[in-house]
């Protein structure tokens, strides 16, 4: 679109009316002439953040910027910019569903970023975002990562498996994608960074899989041996770097961050931003090196994050003791839904998305996540969010606050919506009842006509807790009689909702538990013998608990599968 300065002739002086107004983005130089070349004059540097005005954005690209060259005014001088550094007020972005003037919109929009930017790129598993290491990637080695923080894979490692783990869905089919490169070290392992214990057998006794692992250098196969042998539905998909160690090392020395406290800063320290330093060389080759996070843990890192369907229940132990193990007061869905929603949409792994969301956002409310006003170069802004801090450089003077900028879709005007929590205020002398969706809240499914969701230990304070405002939840035996918090939520029991003139009831079925009492052992087991030889029937919520198998009515496959179970928990 033609921008032009429009002289209006008063009298005997000019005054002049500039169509837009640029920022810009990183430090640019201001030249006589539309391009880079040595011979055209410099007229100066223009500092990040500062604002222009623009005469014309009329002349093509080239001669050095790839992008059309702006001619503008500042500080009493015309001259020329290449666009490509700098940006215009107003003129704001609407890819990947911004503004994200919602939690859902953010959560959403974000996992849209980080599929299209990254998964569908080559970069996609949570080592690959940080250490960008494939030579097929869309982006060129080294180029293109998510963050600084040398942690962030393995922290997100860690929430992903503690919920897979709580859930028993360790044994499930995963597949990881593991780089390793020219010229390794024998070792860089130093429990002082991280003490991690790491199993391995150096034997190799099962062809296949040998058959799998072949192209891995041989430092490797002793973990993968040791991981294939508690988890067989476990893949390992070599990716050669094609690149030394030491030198990806070196490129990585500078922007790798730790945090101050640790006590690994590079000396002399560099402060990348509030708490955080440059590390140490020592400390990037070993977060580096793959063969330091190969076991049952921290090699979710290498995990593949195309989009795999997953119960919410394995969501919300990822969010769980954070504010987003609740429900969303905006949407009124659970944080949990409205991820799996997302990584559905996008394509993208919704338990990774949790787990990123939690290391970005952390545990309780901050400006990224509650839609709070601020101002940031010289601009005011509310109700925008980002669970992934996305857009947040360190190079900005407020990394978060410059997250929620791109939130907003640039700098300019305000884009926000309404802020969270939202505490619904009614109308004088009338109560507004706001409907709570119980079954998200309290992580349930429905299984025929029954309800179930939790594991097997689960308090009944656990489901009680989740209470919001002036909800109260309440769990009863059969016959009525209101169950202990220290109690365990078991088979048979029913979970009283009430929020106002609201009033659910769901009788609750824990899978395998037969006689009531939350857990899962031998007792069960003999309930399922007794109904089976028809002395002692089993019926109504205990009869579903004992269907193991799928089907509609309890046989020797059930009686397998419960017996499976037992075993695999031994």
């Amino acid at each position: 679109m033609k921008k032009v300065l429009l002289f209006l002739f008063l009298s005997c002086f000019s005054l002049e009316v500039f169509a837009d107004t640029g920022y810009v983005k990183s430090q640019v130089t201001m030249r006589e002439k539309p391009s880079t070349d040595s011979s055209v004059k410099k007229i100066m540097e223009i500092p990040k953040g500062a604002e222009f005005e623009i005469i014309n954005q009329d002349t093509p690209a080239g001669n050095g910027c790839g992008k059309p060259w702006f001619y503008i005014y500042y500080s009493s001088e015309y001259g020329y910019v290449c666009s490509s550094l700098v940006g215009v007020v107003g003129e704001q972005s609407t890819s990947y569903e911004r503004p994200w003037n919602s939690p859902a919109k953010a959560i959403t929009g974000g996992a849209l970023f980080i599929s299209s930017g990254y998964i569908s790129k080559g970069q996609h598993t949570s080592y690959l975002k940080k250490y960008n290491v494939n030579p097929s990637a869309y982006y060129p080695q080294f180029n293109h990562e998510y963050m600084a923080n040398l942690r962030a894979p393995s922290s997100e490692a860690s929430s992903t498996y503690n919920s897979l783990s709580k859930n028993n869905k360790l044994n499930e089919a995963y597949d990881f994608v593991i780089p390793y490169f020219d010229n390794m070290p024998e070792t860089t392992y130093d429990s002082k960074f991280k003490d991690i214990e790491l199993k391995k057998i150096d034997e190799a006794s099962d062809e296949k899989f040998e058959e799998m692992i072949k192209e891995f250098p041989e430092s490797y196969k002793p973990y993968l041996r040791y991981l294939h042998s508690i988890h067989a539905n476990w893949t390992f998909t070599p990716l050669n770097a094609k690149y030394d160690f030491y030198e990806g090392v070196s490129v990585e020395n500078n922007v790798s961050s730790i945090e101050v406290s640790s006590g690994h800063c590079a000396s002399p320290t560099q402060i990348t931003e509030k708490g955080w330093c440059i590390a140490t060389r020592e400390a990037v080759a070993f977060f580096m090196d793959p063969r330091n996070f190969l076991n049952e843990r921290y090699v979710f890192m290498f995990e593949n994050l195309g989009f795999k369907e997953v119960d919410e229940s394995l969501i919300k132990g990822v969010l769980s003791g954070t504010f987003m193990d609740n429900i969303e007061p905006i949407s009124n869905k659970t944080y949990s839904l409205l991820f799996l929603e997302a990584g559905r949409y996008a394509k993208v792994s919704a338990l990774y998305l949790a787990s990123l969301s939690r290391q970005e956002a952390g545990a309780k409310l901050s400006n990224t996540t509650n839609g709070a006003e601020f101002t940031y170069e010289g601009y005011t802004y509310s109700g925008l969010y980002n669970f992934y801090n996305i857009g947040a450089s360190s190079s900005e003077s407020n990394p978060a606050l410059a997250g929620l900028v791109f939130a907003n879709g640039g700098k300019g005007k305000n884009n926000g919506g309404a802020s969270t929590p939202v505490e619904p205020k009614p109308e004088e002398g009338k109560t507004e009842e706001v409907k709570i969706d119980f079954i998200s809240l309290l992580g349930l499914s429905k299984n025929g006509d029954y309800y179930s969701g939790n594991e097997p230990g689960t308090k009944v304070s656990t489901i009680t807790s989740k209470a919001t405002g002036n909800a109260k939840i309440t769990v009863k035996k059969a016959n009525g009689e209101e169950v202990l918090g220290s109690s365990l939520l078991g088979t048979g029991m029913k979970i009283e909702c009430i929020n106002g003139n609201q009033n659910e009831i769901y009788e609750y079925v824990l899978m395998g538990d037969t006689n009531g009492d939350g857990l899962i052992n031998s007792a069960d087991l003999l309930k399922v013998r007794q109904h089976l030889l028809e002395t002692n029937r089993l019926n109504g919520s205990y009869l579903k608990a004992a269907l193991m198998a799928g089907g509609v009515n309890v046989n020797s496959a059930d009686l397998l599968k419960l017996r499976q179970y037992l075993i695999n928990q031994g």
